[in-house]
Formats: structure tokens, sequence, C-alpha cells
């Protein structure tokens, strides 16, 4: 427990209300005493026989089932932990709360779990439900807010933040995620209320270069961790960037050191454990304990591994509460409760909201003090140096109803992608002993099919593309644009699918995937306005909605969402042989729709080169001889040199040329994120 100095210290520096609850393990089962925040002291009572060591783990893995079908608790589950809320509730334990909920005046009161057995850290007590309530969660409550509490050594106190709140995010294997974290905060980030630090990832994320890090400004007032978490012979363990191949696991204690070193005295506050099982208990401590204790007065750490959606959904509700610029205080329990009840809102109740929780150093929530703050939005990318204004083009065009085509450019550039061609000319450098000059992928790839086979080249594309989890930065924020209507990928790879279902998750989404077969039976994929799964359509649609439903058309096959492979155009003969225009790979109902709004409707070209002859195919099997939509624009690689191509029209359908901007993606990121703050010329 805290000293008594430390209590008093903490209890004049905030007038909240607090309840502290010690569970532990005695000889009659578990028991329960508690401490107020007006020095109660309700005698310690057992939370009955029926509740043993066996029971409470069944009932947390029940739980946990739920949450990983992404369901509600269902009546018996509801029963159960509406029954240990009865239990812990009782007596003058639900006096005291009482009479400190009424002393409250209407602010919620803290409740303080402290476990004396690290195993009861690994229950979600966050889900214990008032009886009579469906939805009187803890962990929702507007009235308690539940913490795990952590004894710690080093003071508590909040942090005067008098501008934007630094967020520092690391992703050690998966880069994409930074973007979608990203675009999940845009809000926040373009009121500047969050200030995304420069993020470290890939290399910039191996552990000297992370240590490195530590010991430089700026300071962050949050760290952000996406990535892996574990156990090695019982010690919490982050996975950083992989060293020369092989994997790399830092210990938490480590880095929990490094932190309170370097930064101890600094900003940072909280720190958020996007990982899966973050609090999962080891036998001295979960890495949010550890990290609690040592490093941050508060950290936010998954139960259970939860789908990415859920993360992302949970991530901006409550950066949004914790930050946002009307209040004077950053709340991260209120925060986290705030996000839970959103996750149980917007996913019909699914018990994935119960796998975040809290760690807190202190008895008082509040990490931020904003009372001298003055928030400003950060300049428009046209104010920083060297950064050019949106084109007027460019704005016209996402003004209004517009279909993007999104080329198949960053495989050939995304290194875990590239290994496939060094895969394909290793073994044709073994199979002919010569070695194969530097061929586009599908001349490379047509050459392997020829003389080592079409099934072997199947094997070599999924074991490459199977196992990735690439997202270009861009994609997101271009999906973010993307209203109602038919867009168009080249992608082998639900990029833009996966991406579309993040930022836009009160659209259906249908996926269409074209046969190369003369039967023109095309696959279809679905994901319902509100839902997170995905389903394969047996039975064609009768017809598609394309002003109300987003339509992803793939024209060159690959992995469709939840994993689904077809063998992709990617040799010269599937271009020659596997392309023809919509009317003959797809069913009227299908192809008439889609046709009607390509025909109708300026399009977005981005990742495409005139110079590459596949993309001028498909171009042409999509439109026939019928020129683009007036108002179409072409982003290009400037390293490309084809502006003058395109605007001249020398090999787009119907002869007519399109405008054509030539812009690296942070360029094109940059000024999407200017139209979307309202700050266009």
């Amino acid at each position: 427990m805290f000293s008594l100095r430390d209590s008093t210290k903490e209890e004049a520096i905030s007038a909240g209300s607090w309840l502290e609850i010690d569970i532990e393990w005695t000889g009659a089962g578990l028991r329960a005493r508690a401490l107020g925040s007006r020095h109660e002291q309700p005698g310690a009572h057992p939370l009955g026989p029926e509740l043993t060591a066996d029971s409470l783990h069944a009932l947390a893995g029940r739980v946990k089932a739920a949450a990983e079908k992404g369901r509600r608790l269902d009546s018996q589950l509801a029963q159960q932990v509406q029954a240990l809320h009865r239990a812990l509730f009782q007596g003058d334990l639900q006096g005291v709360l009482a009479r400190l909920r009424e002393a409250a005046a209407g602010r919620p009161v803290l409740l303080r779990f402290m476990f004396q057995e690290a195993a009861l850290q690994g229950f979600p007590w966050e889900a214990l439900c008032e009886p009579g309530k469906d939805f009187g969660f803890l962990g929702n409550s507007a009235s308690v807010l539940p913490v795990r509490g952590v004894r710690s050594p080093e003071p508590w106190q909040p942090r005067e933040v008098r501008g934007a709140v630094g967020l520092l995010a690391i992703a050690p294997l998966h880069p994409h995620t930074l973007a979608q974290l990203q675009g999940t905060l845009h809000e926040s980030l373009a009121a500047g209320e969050i200030e995304w630090l420069e993020p470290l990832t890939g290399p910039r994320a191996r552990r000297a270069a992370l240590f490195e890090r530590l010991r430089r400004q700026p300071e962050p007032h949050i760290i952000h961790f996406i990535g892996h978490a574990g156990l090695q012979e019982g010690l919490p363990v982050l996975r950083l960037a992989d060293e020369e191949g092989e994997e790399s696991w830092l210990p938490v204690e480590l880095l929990a050191q490094q932190l309170h070193r370097t930064w101890g005295k600094g900003p940072l506050r909280l720190i958020v454990l996007d990982a899966c099982e973050g609090a999962s208990p080891g036998p001295l401590a979960s890495a949010a304990e550890l990290l609690t204790r040592t490093a941050a007065d508060a950290v936010v750490a998954y139960l259970w591994p939860v789908r990415t959606d859920v993360t992302l959904r949970c991530s901006r509700a409550f950066y949004r509460a914790l930050t946002r610029a009307a209040q004077q205080e950053g709340d991260v329990a209120l925060s986290l409760n705030e996000a839970r009840r959103s996750v149980l809102a917007e996913l019909e109740g699914s018990a994935e909201a119960f796998s975040p929780v809290l760690y807190l150093r202190g008895r008082d929530p509040v990490l931020f003090d904003f009372k001298a703050r003055r928030v400003l939005p950060p300049p428009p990318a046209s104010a920083r140096p060297g950064a050019s204004p949106p084109s007027p083009a460019l704005v016209r065009l996402l003004e209004q109803p517009f279909t993007l085509m999104l080329g198949d450019r960053w495989e050939e550039e995304e290194p875990t992608l590239r290994n496939l061609r060094e895969r394909l000319q290793g073994e044709l450098t073994q199979k002919t002993g010569a070695v194969t000059p530097e061929l586009p992928l599908i001349t490379l790839a047509q050459h392997f099919a020829l003389r080592i086979g079409l099934e072997e080249l199947d094997y070599e594309f999924q074991d490459v593309f199977g196992h990735t989890d690439f997202m270009p930065p861009l994609v997101p924020l271009l999906a973010r644009r993307l209203g109602a209507g038919v867009h168009i990928t080249l992608l082998r790879l639900p990029v833009l699918e996966q991406a579309l279902a993040e930022q836009h998750p009160d659209f259906t989404l249908h996926v269409i995937q074209p046969s190369s077969r003369a039967d023109r039976h095309a696959l279809v994929m679905r994901r319902q306005a509100g839902a997170s799964r995905w389903e394969r359509v047996n039975k064609l649609p009768a017809s598609l909605d394309t002003t109300r439903e987003l339509v992803v058309l793939r024209l060159c096959s690959g992995y469709l969402p939840a994993h689904h492979f077809t063998r992709p155009l990617l040799t010269e003969d599937d271009y020659l042989l596997g392309l023809r225009g919509l009317g003959s790979l797809l069913p009227a109902e299908l192809a008439d729709p889609i046709q009607s709004v390509l025909s109708q409707r300026p399009l977005l070209l981005v990742g495409l080169s005139q110079l590459t002859w596949c993309h001028r195919m498909l171009l042409y099997q999509l439109f026939g001889r019928r020129a683009l939509m007036h108002g179409s624009v072409a982003v290009l690689d400037p390293h490309m040199h084809e502006q003058e191509v395109w605007e001249e029209g020398r090999g787009l359908p119907g002869r007519t040329g399109v405008r054509a901007l030539e812009s690296t993606d942070e360029e094109l990121m940059d000024w999407l994120e200017t139209l979307a703050a309202g700050r266009a010329p």
C-alpha cells in the first residue's frame, strides 16, 4: 500500500471520491475488504463458498470465448456476472459505495481493485453487471470507474498540458497499423488536440534504435505500442523489429527501467499496449503492471486478443474523450469507460468491450491538467516548408461523387512482397542455370510458369502474399474520401476492402471478383452495414444499389477478405487470355449497374502507369473505346515522368487525355488531410 505521506498528498491533490477494494484468496475462498476516500473501512466479507478458483477461471474463459466470437454475453453468462456483482457489492461495502456516490455529487467514484494474487488480474472484473440491468457493467458505468491499482514507490501527479497531447506510436512489425491509427485519430489531430510525433517502425523499432529514441526530444505524453506481447520464462516481453532475421523480444522490466531513467521526470503519463494479452499476468506481474509501477501513471492494455477494427474503434473513442478541447482535465478512467460504452453500442453488446483494462498508479484518474490549455489546429500542408497546395483539379474531383481506380504499384515496392520477385528469380536461375535479367513481374512470372509450372507459381505467391499485413499508409486516407458507388482495385491483397470496412462501418460493402472463365460466375463477398464479418454470397444479388452501397471490383484476383484465395492475374498469359470486357466477365445483373456508374463518374487513378501494358489493357477492358469521364485525375509517380502521356491521352481509351498530377504518396496524403480539414484553397 502507499505510505501515509503519499496517501495524504494524493487526497490533497484530488477532491475525487474513491473506493479501494482488496480481493484475495483465503482458506474460505475469495474475500473482499475495502477502504474509502473518507477513511471508511467496511468489514471484510467472503464472496461465497460456491466461488472457487476453478469456477472463477471457467467464468473468465466463457467471457473471453464470447469476446473471441464478437458476441454479447448470453443469458446464463449475464446471470453469472450479475451474481458476482451482487456477491461483491453487499453489506457494509455496498453502503459505503452508495454514500460515496451521493457525496460525489454526480461525479463518478473510482473503484480501485487491488489484487493480492497475480492470477486474479486475468479475470474481467469490468464485466461485472448490476443485477436487473442488461448493460449495467462496471466497465461502461457512468457512476463508477473500475481500474486496477498498482503499488509503487513513485509519486503520482497530473501533467499540465498547454497545447496538444503528444503521442508516440510504435509498431515494430506492422507499419500499416500506424496509418490505420493515424486515420482513426484524424479528428483529434485536425483539431490540434493530439500531436502525431514521428512514429517508430521497422529498423527504427529495433532495440538499440528504440533506446536511443527514448533519450531524445520531443518527449511524448502518451506512448501507443502496437504489436505482440507475451511471456518468456514467466516474464512479460514485447516483440520489437527483427534483428538479422531473428525474432527480438524485449523484457518489459528493462523497457520500464529505461523509460523511468530517461523520461521519468518528463510529460509521459500514459502507455497504451495495443497488443494481445498485454494485461495477461505472469508469475510476478503483467506487462501493464510493470510499466505502471515504474514508467507511467497509467497503462491501458488488453486481456485477450481482439479484432483490429475493435481496437481502432476503442482508440478513437478513448482518445477523443481523453483529449477533447472543451474539457479542463484528461480523466483516463472516464475516457476508457466511454470507449467501452462506444464498443458495446456499435458492436451490439460484444464482450470485446471488456478486453481493454486500465492499470492506475494513484487514486485519481486525472492524468492531464488542461486548465491553461490553448488548442490550435496544425498548420496546413501548404504552410509546411516545401509543400505545395492541393491541385484545383483534385479539389474539384473530391467535391463530387467519383470512382477510385487503385493500381498495384505498391506491390512492386513493398519489401516483403518484393520477396516474390527474388524467389522467382532464384528458382529460375537454379532451374535454367542462367541468371534471369531484371524483368517486369508479369514477364518474370510468365517465364516461371512456362519453365517450372503454374502450380509452383501459385505456391510461391501464397507463401509470400498470404503472410503479410501489407497496407500502404495512403490507402486508409483515400478510403475515407470514398462514398457509395463502384471502386476498382488491381491489388492482389484485400487492402482497399479492409480500409473501406474500417472507415465506413455503416455502409454495406460488396466485393466482386469477376471470373476468368466463360461461365461469368463471379465471386462475391459481402459485409453488411454495422457488421464486422465477411460472408460469401452464394446467390448473386438481383441488383446492386450503388447509390447507397460500396462496391469494390477486384480485377486481378488473389486474396479476398477473410483470407479467401483464388488464382491471381500474375503472368502475361493471365492478362492476354483472362481479360475481357465486364459484360463477358459478369452476369448482366452485376455488369449493368457497374458500367452505368463507370460511365457517369470521373475517375481518380492512383498507382497506375501508362508505361505498364497490363494497366492499359485493363483500362480498355473497362471502358472500351469510350473516353474517361471529364474531370478525371491521374496521380502519378514522379519518377516515371509520364505526365505528358496521360494528358495527351496517347494510350487511354478514346485517345482523350485526363488531368495528371505528379506526387509522392506523402504529398498526396498531405493534400487529402488538408482537404479533409477544410483548408482547401
